[in-house]
């Protein structure tokens, strides 16, 4: 008896109970991939809110706002200043089956192979033993094995995810 609860400690230990994460669109699911998954550091720009344009760095932004011709975008309603915003943009995992296959070449090398199908327009994907994920799309479905293989479970936000899309990490 003693034995059996040890090991069972031991092997709760070894196996924690994976994160959960929330995200409400692929760019959230993007991000999640290359902050746990690949390392690969995003492209960082700074946008301006009322009108989107990009710079590639604050002070340019900021030099921006001194520009009259710049000015000349910005809506004239209620005095609005400029509000500009950091952008950090990960490479498109979960749309672009070939950016996807990046997870599987960073992940190969440490654990069982990727296995992946598709049944019923659902694509099912899984790295070794680790519980499969499915999707709409191979990528989707190739980030959220992924992730689970990782630890890291991902919950959709229903609002922005609805069933019809079929993003379902089932």
């Amino acid at each position: 008896m003693v034995n059996r609860i040890n090991s069972e400690l031991v092997a709760m230990r070894n196996n924690p109970a994976p994160a959960k994460m929330r995200v409400a669109s692929l760019k959230e699911l993007d991000a999640l991939v290359g902050k746990h998954l690949t390392k690969v550091p995003p492209t960082t720009y700074w946008e301006e809110q009322h009108v989107s344009f990009r710079f590639d760095s604050l002070a340019e932004a900021e030099e921006a706002l001194n520009d009259p011709y710049f000015q000349h975008f910005l809506p004239a309603e209620d005095n609005r200043a400029a509000a500009f915003v950091e952008v950090q943009e990960f490479p498109c995992y979960s749309s672009d089956l070939s950016i996807a296959w990046r997870v599987v070449e960073r992940l190969s090398g440490g654990m069982e192979a990727l296995q992946v199908r598709c049944e019923k327009n659902r694509w099912i994907a899984a790295f070794g033993k680790s519980p499969a994920a499915s999707a709409m799309s191979a990528p989707v479905a190739i980030c959220l094995a992924a992730l689970r293989a990782k630890g890291i479970e991902v919950d959709f936000a229903q609002q922005d995810w609805p069933p019809a899309r079929g993003f379902t990490a089932s």
